[in-house]
């Protein structure tokens, strides 16, 4: 690329940026520079049946959110650290239950289904007293009729008929309390030797657990589930006669350590397995935010038959980035960063960066070390007008070497975002980078002396909270025959996963890549002759070779 013409008096200062690539800090350049692309279209159309927005850390959930927010006028946010979950999770009786193997699974879908019906009415009718509150129940009250299943809603809210204002902490520590007592004066000897320590679960035998887990279940039981269902029903067939407004529930920091990571998975998976009933309410619109990683971490925490990924995806609205899109998203960053300090005239990414690195395009280099997310391109961008300071455009120097912290960061940021679910996720890439090369064949990896020591380290340190590569490691130290193929194919499906790698299976396939083909590669599919392609955002962090 030649070198432009210099038609814009810009120079590149100390401090400038194109915004943070977090949507939390970002509202100098979020909502100015807002791209509306087709997921922010599903998300705001209350017909869809998408309420879980995916998408890993980075691709725009939050942006969306705030987005919503800030566009109609009936909007809430649930923060789950503000629910009081811990109170739960903290419950001796819960704990003592959790112990001796009941599921908890309909209490969690209770405590949602509830906080989220009483969110609707507060956010439908505006309470915000208790007045307004008993107002709202006797509305609803009047136009129930001598149908059972509306007397049995009508009956549940009679509970809360004054409490509608009442913050989610106290709904929830409520509702545990009532359970608490109903348990409690069923076993309440048994909890209190439990309490009292010694691992008493473990010296209880299987048909006395078994016993108290039927009881336990019995007042745990579908009823409330049931009651919840008819409340529903009730709020969707009063709301079928205002086709004017639209409410949205919005439910983020999922990912934050807002309750205790004994029962967090399976809180998030019984809000997953909650929503579908809330469709019947048709101009209720309800989001959830779930990164890629806490999603793969609830399929390996509560894996059984119940809960198929399958059964959820028209649920869902993945987040996904094209090159088009990014390169809008950069364009209207960097006017929005010039055009107040200099003319109205617009100054876009092709008039800072002016030179082609190697021999591609400067965006193109940039997009190709990136997940295709906003986050990675602005903090590239970002790492590159640092580099240039004084300067009025961005050389392929310039660009290489702000490449070199960039890469950095993404890698200690790839580890961190998916260290949830693969907590040894550093200790495989430097055995993937262990030789330098860029791309590598499988059957080299496993011949060398590395992979038995990936098996040793990972051993000797100890399974963690969870690290599924933990069990294969031990496989392998102790088996007498070992197999290091069967070790670097489950390594390189991790890799693969979190887009660490690009994995050829045959001879005349392409690279894929997690970002932008399937998300997930079965190991029975890797084998001998399969190639491995190291991601280039991590080139440059690793050392490799160009």
């Amino acid at each position: 690329m030649a070198r432009a013409t210099r038609t814009n008096p810009i120079v590149l200062r100390q401090g400038m940026t194109i915004g943070t690539g977090s949507a939390e800090t970002d509202d100098e350049f979020l909502f100015d520079c807002f791209i509306h692309y087709p997921p922010v279209e599903i998300c705001q159309d209350v017909k869809s049946p998408a309420m879980i927005v995916a998408g890993r850390t980075g691709a725009g959930k939050t942006a969306i959110f705030r987005h919503i927010k800030g566009s109609v006028e009936h909007a809430v946010d649930i923060d789950p650290s503000e629910m009081a979950m811990s109170y739960a999770s903290n419950s001796d009786v819960l704990n003592f239950l959790q112990a001796i193997g009941a599921d908890l699974d309909l209490f969690f879908q209770i405590l949602w289904k509830h906080v989220l019906c009483i969110e609707y009415i507060r956010l439908r009718w505006s309470v915000q007293d208790e007045q307004k509150s008993l107002n709202v129940f006797a509305h609803l009250a009047a136009l129930v009729t001598k149908d059972a299943r509306k007397q049995r809603a009508l009956n549940y809210l009679r509970e809360w008929e004054g409490r509608f204002w009442i913050t989610m902490d106290q709904n929830i520590k409520e509702i545990t309390e009532s359970y608490e007592g109903k348990i409690s004066a069923e076993m309440g000897g048994e909890i209190q030797k439990f309490k009292a320590g010694g691992r008493y679960e473990k010296r209880m035998s299987t048909d006395r657990k078994s016993e108290l887990v039927a009881r336990a279940r019995r007042i745990m039981n579908a009823d409330q589930l049931a009651e919840l269902a008819s409340v529903i029903d009730l709020l969707a067939e009063y709301d079928l006669s205002d086709k004017m407004n639209k409410f949205y529930i919005l439910v983020d920091r999922l990912d934050e350590r807002w309750v205790d990571a004994s029962i967090r998975f399976r809180l998030i998976r019984a809000l997953i397995e909650s929503l579908k009933a809330f469709k019947r309410i048709t101009n209720l619109k309800i989001l959830v935010a779930l990164r890629t990683d806490i999603l793969e971490r609830v399929v390996q925490e509560t894996s059984d038959l119940t809960f198929q990924r399958e059964k959820f995806e028209d649920y869902f609205v993945r987040l996904k980035w094209s090159r088009p899109q990014l390169k809008s998203l950069v364009d209207k960053r960097m006017d929005h960063l010039f055009k107040r300090q200099y003319s109205t005239k617009p100054i876009l990414f092709d008039d800072v960066f002016t030179y082609k690195v190697g021999n591609q395009s400067p965006f193109d280099y940039i997009v190709d070390r990136t997940f295709l997310r906003p986050r990675d391109v602005i903090a590239f961008v970002n790492e590159c007008i640092k580099v240039a300071e004084g300067e009025y455009e961005i050389t392929a120097s310039k660009v290489r070497r702000a490449e070199l912290e960039f890469s950095r960061i993404r890698r200690d940021a790839l580890e961190q975002e998916w260290k949830s679910a693969f907590p040894t996720l550093g200790i495989m890439i430097d055995l993937i980078a262990a030789n330098k090369r860029t791309y590598i064949d499988v059957s080299a990896v496993c011949s060398r002396p590395e992979v038995e020591d990936l098996a040793l380290a990972v051993y000797s340190s100890g399974k963690q909270d969870f690290d599924p590569l933990f069990d294969v490691a031990r496989n392998y130290v102790e088996a007498k025959q070992q197999n290091p193929l069967q070790m670097i194919c489950f390594v390189l499906g991790i890799l693969y996963r979190v887009g660490a790698v690009g994995l050829k299976l045959r001879a005349g396939d392409r690279y894929n890549y997690s970002h932008l083909d399937q998300p997930i590669i079965p190991i029975g599919l890797i084998d001998e002759n399969s190639k491995v392609g190291i991601h280039p955002m991590l080139h440059a962090a690793l050392r490799l070779e160009r």
